[in-house]
Protein backbone atom coordinates (compact mmCIF):
# COMPACT_ATOMS: atom_id res chain seq x y z
CA UNK A 1 0.00 0.00 0.00
CA UNK A 2 1.66 3.21 -1.13
CA UNK A 3 1.44 6.64 0.49
CA UNK A 4 -1.38 7.94 -1.70
CA UNK A 5 -3.47 4.80 -1.18
CA UNK A 6 -3.12 4.92 2.61
CA UNK A 7 -4.00 8.61 2.80
CA UNK A 8 -6.97 7.97 0.51
CA UNK A 9 -8.18 5.25 2.88
CA UNK A 10 -8.04 7.70 5.80
CA UNK A 11 -9.73 10.44 3.77
CA UNK A 12 -12.60 8.16 2.74
CA UNK A 13 -13.19 6.52 6.12
CA UNK A 14 -12.14 8.77 8.99
CA UNK A 15 -14.34 11.35 10.70
CA UNK A 16 -12.05 14.33 11.23
CA UNK A 17 -14.52 16.41 13.25
CA UNK A 18 -13.46 15.15 16.69
CA UNK A 19 -9.78 14.98 15.72
CA UNK A 20 -9.88 18.66 14.75
CA UNK A 21 -11.16 19.48 18.23
CA UNK A 22 -8.62 17.31 20.07
CA UNK A 23 -5.59 18.65 18.19
CA UNK A 24 -6.73 22.24 18.62
CA UNK A 25 -6.50 21.95 22.43
CA UNK A 26 -2.91 22.66 23.44
CA UNK A 27 -3.32 21.29 26.97
CA UNK A 28 -3.69 17.85 25.36
CA UNK A 29 -0.30 18.05 23.63
CA UNK A 30 1.18 15.08 25.47
CA UNK A 31 -1.88 12.92 24.69
CA UNK A 32 -2.14 13.57 20.97
CA UNK A 33 0.19 10.83 19.73
CA UNK A 34 -1.32 8.01 21.79
CA UNK A 35 -4.86 9.18 21.06
CA UNK A 36 -4.29 9.41 17.30
CA UNK A 37 -2.51 6.05 17.23
CA UNK A 38 -5.56 4.49 18.88
CA UNK A 39 -7.87 6.26 16.41
CA UNK A 40 -5.96 4.96 13.39
CA UNK A 41 -5.74 1.42 14.74
CA UNK A 42 -9.49 1.44 15.43
CA UNK A 43 -10.04 2.58 11.84
CA UNK A 44 -7.83 -0.21 10.48
CA UNK A 45 -9.66 -2.75 12.65
CA UNK A 46 -12.90 -1.97 10.81
CA UNK A 47 -11.58 -2.99 7.39
CA UNK A 48 -10.85 -6.61 6.49
CA UNK A 49 -8.13 -5.70 4.00
CA UNK A 50 -5.83 -5.07 6.99
CA UNK A 51 -4.62 -7.81 9.32
CA UNK A 52 -2.04 -8.43 12.05
CA UNK A 53 -2.55 -4.89 13.37
CA UNK A 54 -0.18 -4.20 16.28
CA UNK A 55 1.48 -1.45 18.30
CA UNK A 56 5.16 -1.15 19.25
CA UNK A 57 6.23 -3.64 16.59
CA UNK A 58 9.97 -4.33 16.48
CA UNK A 59 11.77 -3.72 13.19
CA UNK A 60 13.03 -7.04 11.78
CA UNK A 61 16.58 -7.44 10.54
CA UNK A 62 17.19 -8.72 7.04
CA UNK A 63 16.66 -12.47 7.04
CA UNK A 64 19.54 -14.79 6.21
CA UNK A 65 19.52 -18.24 4.69
CA UNK A 66 21.19 -20.07 7.56
CA UNK A 67 18.13 -20.30 9.84
CA UNK A 68 19.52 -17.88 12.42
CA UNK A 69 17.34 -17.05 15.41
CA UNK A 70 14.93 -14.16 14.99
CA UNK A 71 16.78 -10.85 14.86
CA UNK A 72 15.85 -7.17 14.92
CA UNK A 73 17.30 -3.75 14.11
CA UNK A 74 18.45 -1.27 16.72
CA UNK A 75 18.76 2.37 15.68
CA UNK A 76 20.61 4.94 17.80
CA UNK A 77 21.37 8.48 16.73
CA UNK A 78 24.93 8.97 15.43
CA UNK A 79 25.78 5.29 15.97
CA UNK A 80 26.00 2.42 13.47
CA UNK A 81 22.75 0.47 13.25
CA UNK A 82 22.90 -2.87 15.06
CA UNK A 83 21.41 -6.30 14.53
CA UNK A 84 20.14 -7.62 17.89
CA UNK A 85 18.39 -10.77 19.07
CA UNK A 86 16.74 -9.38 22.20
CA UNK A 87 13.40 -7.68 21.52
CA UNK A 88 13.86 -5.24 24.40
CA UNK A 89 16.92 -3.79 22.63
CA UNK A 90 15.25 -3.43 19.24
CA UNK A 91 13.84 -0.26 17.71
CA UNK A 92 10.10 -0.27 17.20
CA UNK A 93 7.39 1.58 15.34
CA UNK A 94 4.18 3.08 16.75
CA UNK A 95 1.90 0.71 14.85
CA UNK A 96 2.00 -1.82 12.05
CA UNK A 97 -0.33 -3.88 9.89
CA UNK A 98 -0.27 -6.43 7.11
CA UNK A 99 -1.81 -5.59 3.74
CA UNK A 100 -1.74 -8.03 0.83
CA UNK A 101 0.83 -10.17 2.67
CA UNK A 102 3.16 -7.18 3.12
CA UNK A 103 3.96 -5.80 6.58
CA UNK A 104 3.83 -2.00 6.92
CA UNK A 105 5.40 -0.04 9.80
CA UNK A 106 4.44 3.48 10.89
CA UNK A 107 5.86 6.17 13.15
CA UNK A 108 3.73 9.14 14.26
CA UNK A 109 4.40 12.74 15.30
CA UNK A 110 1.59 15.10 16.32
CA UNK A 111 1.82 18.88 16.51
CA UNK A 112 0.02 22.18 16.42
CA UNK A 113 1.30 24.72 13.89
CA UNK A 114 1.82 27.30 16.63
CA UNK A 115 4.57 25.11 18.06
CA UNK A 116 6.23 23.61 15.00
CA UNK A 117 6.60 26.94 13.25
CA UNK A 118 9.33 27.35 15.86
CA UNK A 119 11.03 24.24 14.35
CA UNK A 120 10.90 21.93 17.39
CA UNK A 121 8.48 19.45 15.83
CA UNK A 122 9.98 19.84 12.37
CA UNK A 123 13.29 18.67 13.82
CA UNK A 124 11.47 15.58 15.13
CA UNK A 125 10.00 14.96 11.67
CA UNK A 126 13.46 15.27 10.12
CA UNK A 127 14.84 12.85 12.71
CA UNK A 128 12.07 10.34 11.97
CA UNK A 129 12.78 10.51 8.24
CA UNK A 130 16.49 9.92 8.85
CA UNK A 131 15.63 7.04 11.18
CA UNK A 132 13.29 5.20 8.81
CA UNK A 133 15.57 5.76 5.79
CA UNK A 134 18.43 4.18 7.76
CA UNK A 135 16.28 1.24 8.86
CA UNK A 136 15.06 0.73 5.30
CA UNK A 137 18.63 0.57 3.98
CA UNK A 138 19.44 -2.16 6.50
CA UNK A 139 16.39 -4.19 5.50
CA UNK A 140 15.06 -3.14 2.07
CA UNK A 141 12.18 -5.62 2.32
CA UNK A 142 10.32 -3.63 5.00
CA UNK A 143 7.83 -0.86 4.22
CA UNK A 144 8.28 2.03 6.68
CA UNK A 145 6.50 5.38 6.78
CA UNK A 146 6.30 8.31 9.13
CA UNK A 147 3.15 10.38 9.64
CA UNK A 148 3.29 14.00 10.77
CA UNK A 149 -0.21 14.95 11.94
CA UNK A 150 -0.61 18.65 12.58
CA UNK A 151 -3.37 21.15 13.22
CA UNK A 152 -3.21 24.69 11.93
CA UNK A 153 -3.21 27.04 8.97
CA UNK A 154 -0.40 28.48 6.83
CA UNK A 155 0.52 31.49 4.74
CA UNK A 156 2.53 31.32 1.52
CA UNK A 157 5.74 32.14 3.37
CA UNK A 158 5.09 29.62 6.14
CA UNK A 159 4.64 26.74 3.69
CA UNK A 160 8.34 27.13 2.82
CA UNK A 161 9.20 25.36 6.09
CA UNK A 162 8.11 22.10 4.44
CA UNK A 163 10.66 22.34 1.60
CA UNK A 164 13.26 20.06 3.29
CA UNK A 165 10.69 17.24 3.37
CA UNK A 166 9.28 17.57 -0.14
CA UNK A 167 11.73 18.32 -2.93
CA UNK A 168 13.67 16.66 -5.77
CA UNK A 169 15.23 14.15 -3.34
CA UNK A 170 12.32 13.54 -0.96
CA UNK A 171 8.64 13.04 -1.70
CA UNK A 172 6.08 13.74 1.02
CA UNK A 173 2.32 13.93 0.58
CA UNK A 174 -0.30 15.63 2.71
CA UNK A 175 -3.96 14.89 3.36
CA UNK A 176 -5.89 18.10 4.07
CA UNK A 177 -9.05 17.39 6.07
CA UNK A 178 -10.51 20.71 4.91
CA UNK A 179 -10.77 19.49 1.31
CA UNK A 180 -13.07 16.78 -0.03
CA UNK A 181 -12.41 14.28 -2.80
CA UNK A 182 -9.20 13.51 -4.68
CA UNK A 183 -7.97 17.10 -4.28
CA UNK A 184 -7.54 16.50 -0.54
CA UNK A 185 -4.20 14.76 -1.19
CA UNK A 186 -1.27 16.71 -2.64
CA UNK A 187 2.47 17.13 -2.38
CA UNK A 188 3.34 18.58 1.03
CA UNK A 189 4.69 21.83 -0.39
CA UNK A 190 1.39 22.30 -2.23
CA UNK A 191 -0.69 22.32 0.95
CA UNK A 192 -3.62 24.74 0.84
CA UNK A 193 -2.70 28.20 2.05
CA UNK A 194 -4.79 30.04 4.64
CA UNK A 195 -8.27 28.60 5.22
CA UNK A 196 -9.60 27.52 8.60
CA UNK A 197 -7.32 25.73 11.06
CA UNK A 198 -7.66 21.98 10.46
CA UNK A 199 -5.95 18.62 10.85
CA UNK A 200 -3.54 17.53 8.13
CA UNK A 201 -1.62 14.29 7.69
CA UNK A 202 1.81 14.60 6.09
CA UNK A 203 3.33 11.25 5.18
CA UNK A 204 6.79 10.18 4.03
CA UNK A 205 7.64 6.66 2.90
CA UNK A 206 11.21 5.39 3.12
CA UNK A 207 12.53 4.24 -0.23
Amino acid sequence: MNTHAFLSFISNNYDFSRANIILSELNLTHCWKHWLTAELIHLLNTDKQFSDIQTNTRYPAKSSNNNDQESYLRYQVEKPIEKVHKKNLASYCDFSFKHQEKQHYFEIICANSTSFKKNKDLIKFEADITRIDTLKKQNPSVCISTIFAFFGTFTNDEVKIFAPFDNSKRCSYVLDSNIKGSSSIARLTQIQRAGDPRLCFAMYNAS
